[in-house]
C-alpha cells in the first residue's frame, strides 16, 4: 500500500470515530493553555458544619450526660466551670440512689422534672455556641480560643443560674412537703440555693401557693446565717430577707 493511500485511510478512520473517543487538543498557541471545551470543576473549601447530637438538642430525662457530653465539649469551661463544676455535680448528686430514697414519690417526680428542665433550658445556649464556633472556624481574625471560651462560660453560668428558680418552681417545689424541702436543701445546700437570692425571692413571691415555702426558706436562711456567725465569732448584722 502506498504511503499516500495509508495516510488517507488513517485520516478517514479518525474522522469517522465517535466524538466521545476523539482527543481534544489545545487550540491556543500559548503553552499550557486549557482547552475551553474541557469543563473544570473547582472545589471551594467548605466551612465545617458543627451538628448537635440528638441527645444534646433533646436531653433524655433522668440522665446527667448533657453536662459532660454536650455543654463541656462546646464551652470548654474546665472542672470548675458550670457544666462540670455545678451542673453535672449536682445532677449526679440528686440522682444518687441514697438521695432518691430520701424523697417522697412526689419529691422524686419533682427531682427528675427539675433535672430535665435545667438541661432543656440550656439547649438554646448550646445551639448558639455551636453556631458561633461554626462561624469562628472560617474567620482568620477571630479572638483567641481561650478568650472566647472564658466569655462564653461566663454567659453560660449567668444564664444557667437564672433558670434555676423557674425550673424549681415550675416543677412543683412549692407543693412539696417540708420533709422533701429539707432533703432538697441538704442535697444542694443553702449556699447554692441562695447564690441568686434576689431572683429566687422574686420568683417565689410571684408563684402561686408558695407562701409556706417562702417563709420556710426565710427561716432557714436566718438559721444558716446564725450558724455561720457563731462559727466565725462575728456578730455582724442580720442580712435583709
Amino acid at each position: 500500500m502506498h504511503l499516500e493511500t495509508l495516510l488517507i485511510l488513517v485520516f478517514w478512520v479518525f474522522a469517522s470515530a465517535p466524538s466521545s473517543i476523539q482527543c481534544s487538543w489545545p487550540t491556543s498557541p500559548i503553552a499550557g493553555a486549557v482547552d475551553p471545551n474541557i469543563n473544570l470543576v473547582i472545589h471551594q473549601p467548605r466551612r465545617p458544619t458543627l451538628t448537635i447530637p440528638t441527645n444534646c438538642s433533646s436531653p433524655p430525662p433522668q440522665t446527667c450526660t448533657f453536662y459532660a457530653g454536650c455543654l463541656e465539649p462546646a464551652f470548654h469551661c474546665g472542672p470548675e466551670g458550670y457544666p462540670l463544676g455545678f451542673g453535672e455535680k449536682f445532677c449526679t448528686k440528686f440522682s444518687l440512689p441514697s438521695n432518691i430514697a430520701r424523697l417522697s414519690p412526689k419529691g422524686q417526680e419533682w427531682m427528675y422534672t427539675t433535672m430535665h428542665c435545667l438541661q432543656v433550658a440550656l439547649v438554646p445556649m448550646l445551639q448558639a455556641q455551636d453556631d458561633s464556633e461554626s462561624e469562628g472556624s472560617s474567620s482568620s481574625t477571630s479572638m483567641p480560643h481561650s478568650h472566647s471560651d472564658s466569655d462564653a462560660c461566663d454567659n453560660l453560668e449567668k444564664e444557667a443560674f437564672s433558670t434555676h428558680a423557674p425550673c424549681y418552681l415550675s416543677s412543683g417545689l412549692c407543693k412539696l412537703t417540708p420533709a422533701d424541702w429539707v432533703v432538697i436543701v441538704e442535697i444542694i445546700d443553702l449556699k447554692t440555693l441562695f447564690q441568686s437570692w434576689e431572683a429566687f425571692e422574686s420568683s417565689v413571691q410571684a408563684a402561686e401557693g408558695c407562701l409556706a415555702f417562702f417563709g420556710w426558706v426565710l427561716v432557714n436562711k436566718v438559721i444558716a446565717w446564725i450558724e455561720r456567725r457563731d462559727l466565725q465569732g462575728d456578730a455582724g448584722l442580720l442580712p435583709a430577707p
